[in-house]
């Protein structure tokens, strides 16, 4: 009989949209959904019943009772972005699966007790839900990382923009929302994440500076910030994190090597950016940049959630628990993309002291 893991989310609002991505494929089934908010779960529980077509579905507003549930394999943890730990362990201690939303950790407290819930539980797979590992070009980089086209990466770097209209400033509907207080420079893993994996190498010191200008009066933290990190191999890496100001709605790439060079196009939109590179092994483009046609998804890939790659990574986690795999992004990894955007938030806090990175492998 062909194994299914039955999944319950906690979480709608993010985890909705991710959950619906993967109804219907084979080897998985969603059982339960949790929500605090009544009406973020009653709407939840209409979507995926009535539109479509979920049977048996539990619903919870409380985690701890989901969790008690022998119908659920593994869960999708997709609360604030400063709760996940905690969640994480109660999950892992109730024999769950668990993959969870970045950032992994909010502080480096919660990094040691993230790394020792999943060391209590070595039957149990966790996997840090970083979904731009999963972007197109990213593994094509990957891909000839490892076949040498870019010799040893020297330099790398990566922005990520995500702009509002300043006339459209208005008060949060909800004032305790992590994401007024939390400085931007710590929601790095969708950029630093996929560089990292892409270069099989970690950050060991970093130097940060935040503007002292608040261009939303609404938010009481500075909302960008620039990284630059020292890595293990002896690479730099710049970090752009840029929130509310008027600018677009981007994700860019870029590395330097020994042997060749690649970035990304700034000029068209994500789900149609292509790459371009000068290889040395490739004769004319140190003078003339190539084509890489690869943007967001291969051809014949679906999903529609960050340019399919939200159905690519819950799909990836749950078959490393039907085969018994590997976690595709484990707990060191996770931990490793998150940790140095919490102490470039320090170091910014110190006015751009340099500061290590601590290490928790």
């Amino acid at each position: 009989m062909e194994k299914v893991v039955k999944l319950g989310v906690v979480g709608l609002c993010r985890g909705r949209n991710v959950v619906k991505e993967i109804i219907g494929e084979r080897g998985v089934k969603l059982v339960a959904i949790c929500d605090n908010n009544e009406t973020t779960l009653g709407n939840a529980k209409w979507e995926f019943q009535q539109r479509m077509g979920v049977k048996d579905l539990e619903c919870y507003d409380n985690f701890e009772d989901m969790l008690k549930s022998e119908n659920v394999d593994a869960v999708f943890i997709a609360t604030y972005a400063t709760d996940h730990v905690n969640f994480v362990e109660k999950a892992l201690d109730a024999g769950k699966h668990v993959i969870s939303e970045i950032p992994a950790v909010n502080n480096i407290d919660e990094a040691a007790r993230l790394k020792a819930a999943v060391s209590r539980h070595p039957e149990l797979k966790y996997m840090t839900a970083e979904n731009c590992f999963y972007w197109a070009f990213i593994q094509s980089w990957k891909k000839m990382h490892e076949e040498g086209k870019f010799g040893e990466v020297v330099y790398a770097e990566s922005e990520y923009i995500h702009g509002s209209d300043f006339r459209e400033h208005q008060p949060p509907k909800d004032p305790n929302h992590w994401r007024l207080y939390n400085p931007a420079i710590k929601y790095l893993t969708h950029n630093l994440g996929p560089l990292l994996h892409i270069m099989n190498d970690k950050c060991v010191s970093v130097s940060c500076m935040m503007p002292d200008i608040q261009y939303n009066p609404y938010r009481k933290i500075p909302k960008n910030g620039v990284a630059i990190f020292k890595t293990a191999k002896g690479a730099v890496i710049r970090i752009l994190i840029v929130f509310d100001a008027y600018v677009g709605f981007d994700h860019n790439f870029a590395l330097i090597g020994t042997r060749g060079s690649i970035e990304t196009d700034k000029i068209k939109p994500l789900e149609e950016a292509h790459s371009y590179a000068r290889f040395s092994d490739i004769p004319g483009t140190l003078d003339n940049k190539i084509e890489i046609p690869v943007a967001l998804k291969f051809p014949g890939e679906s999903g529609t959630g960050h340019g399919g790659a939200d159905k690519k990574m819950m799909m990836d986690f749950i078959n490393c628990i039907i085969n018994d795999t590997p976690s595709p992004i484990n707990v060191d990894m996770g931990i490793r993309i998150t940790v140095p955007g919490i102490i470039a938030a320090e170091s910014a806090a110190r006015g751009g002291e340099l500061l290590e990175i601590p290490d928790f492998e």
